[in-house]
């Protein structure tokens, strides 16, 4: 019990006053990683399903944004109750931080009943609003409502890993979670290659399996003893307070990863609106295994986000101010790199041998592949625009400026949709293809630039106005992280 309290102490110690490159490199390293694979195995569970058929790709891939958009409501609030749990942690409040804790676990438990209540009735309606073809829809219907269940599943486990992110515990994130993908392939390659169950449905019944085991282990993690942020049954008692402050981060950054996914669904519903004919009718399955692609790399580099929110949190509860810009630009160092060798790779060197996986060897499979490597010429822009563009997010969140946030999420979208309709009707002789790729490439490189004029604006205003009474020219040293390292001593 003693050892793992410790432990957390420890890394709070690390995250506020030991070297920097070091924090990052424990905290971020092993969350890109589990990202890394994460990322793989929805790429391995395409290449599964594309075994099984074209058409069972299509219908995958054309679920999985409208899947992304609904996990938004989990994955903000969690984002947002950590971001509040890592300042109380910050600042030594271990009472707060419990019971922010607990107050973010009840509303999350409330949202996954919401979850299913609302979005199963009306699960063939939706995925006919995103223009998903007849086909997939017939093919992926009952898939999709298990993705129902399995997003409030996954709306607990993000509780969890926010609350273990929020204490810089990223090793037992990476451990589990990798134990959680590989019981979903293992279990997938049993359903479809040693039982020949030729239905996605299989493959997603092992996902829900592999999430529900995370469940199981985050609970017994949040409830013990050993876990200095404790959640007991006296932490569940609402506060108003509490409630508002988790609301207050969290809305926006719900809406920011909502509109960005929706952003996503929608230029895919206007792929299908306009292009949805013959073999056109795959268009919307291409772009998602497009980003699917792209998500290898940018996953990575949007685990900086949530981690390096968590990290800019805890030194503002402290006080260090400066410490966070510091941070800051090293993450931004880091994920530049990333995000460069990414690009690189994806799109100059592997981009035959990725897209040729995705090929089913029907009478489809060989415009399907082509359609996919069409997209992702212009799509493999992301790579680098979306890197800058998590560590501006990061900071901004850290520090609960998620308006600000939310503002460049949608105009993110806002010049993705507008540049997709103008090429279509400006260039009607533009392939659907093409003209869905050139619109993600223009819209990236917006969000490059928009990125860093809103940084710019934010760093002007705290070095002119501060920040709750702290100021980048002030040179204070806080003995808070010593304080609560003698407290936990001694208790």
């Amino acid at each position: 019990m003693v050892n793992a309290k410790q432990k957390s102490v420890e890394r709070r110690k690390l995250i506020l006053n030991g070297d920097i490159f070091k924090t990052i490199l424990i905290v971020c390293l092993p969350l890109a990683i589990y990202q890394l694979f994460n990322s793989v195995s929805t790429l391995i569970d395409q290449i599964i399903c594309a075994d099984i058929s074209t058409e069972a790709s299509n219908a995958v891939a054309s679920i999985a944004q409208l899947k992304n958009t609904i996990s938004a409501f989990g994955g903000g609030l969690a984002a947002g109750g950590a971001v509040l749990v890592a300042r109380y942690f910050g600042a030594g409040d271990i009472k707060m931080a419990k019971k922010s804790s607990g107050n973010l676990l009840v509303m999350s438990i409330i949202l996954s009943i919401i979850i299913i209540a609302i979005f199963i009735p009306l699960a063939k309606p939706i995925m006919k609003i995103c223009q998903i073809s007849d086909v997939a829809i017939e093919i992926g219907y009952t898939y999709f409502v298990l993705q129902l269940f399995e997003l409030a599943i996954v709306s607990l486990n993000n509780v969890f890993i926010g609350l273990e992110k929020a204490k810089g515990n990223s090793k037992i994130i990476l451990y589990l979670n990798v134990g959680v993908i590989l019981i979903k392939l293992g279990l997938t390659c049993l359903f479809v290659y040693g039982c020949h169950f030729d239905d996605i449905f299989w493959v997603e019944v092992a996902t829900i399996i592999a999430q529900a085991s995370l469940l199981g282990i985050g609970i017994f993690y949040m409830f013990r003893k050993a876990n200095i942020l404790q959640v007991t049954p006296s932490t569940f008692k609402i506060s108003k307070v509490i409630i508002k402050d988790i609301l207050f981060l969290s809305i926006p950054i719900f809406f920011g990863k909502f509109i960005m996914n929706l952003g996503k669904v929608t230029v895919n519903a206007l792929c299908g609106l306009f292009y949805n004919v013959s073999t056109d009718s795959l268009i919307v399955g291409a772009l998602g295994i497009s980003n699917n692609i792209s998500g290898v790399v940018t996953g990575m580099t949007s685990t900086l986000e949530d981690s390096e929110s968590s990290i800019v949190s805890q030194n503002l509860g402290n006080g260090n101010l400066k410490r966070t810009i510091k941070f800051f630009i090293r993450i931004v160092i880091i994920a530049a790199i990333v995000a460069v060798v990414g690009y690189i790779l994806t799109r100059f060197i592997f981009l035959d041998e990725l897209v040729n996986l995705f090929n089913s060897n029907d009478d489809k499979g060989a415009y399907y592949t082509n359609m996919i490597k069409e997209i992702y010429v212009y799509d493999s822009l992301s790579i680098p625009a979306l890197g800058i563009c998590s560590a501006v997010l990061g900071l901004l969140y850290g520090y609960g400026k998620t308006f600000l946030a939310t503002i460049l999420n949608f105009s993110r979208i806002g010049v993705r949709i507008l540049s997709i309709v103008i090429i279509h009707y400006a260039l009607p002789e533009v392939s659907g293809p093409t003209c869905a790729g050139i619109s993600m490439g223009i819209s990236n490189g917006t969000i490059l630039l928009l990125s860093l004029i809103f940084f710019a604006i934010f760093f002007i205003s705290l070095k002119k106005h501060g920040y709750h009474g702290m100021h980048l020219a002030d040179n204070v040293t806080t003995i808070k992280a010593l304080r609560f390292e003698e407290e936990t001593e001694e208790k």
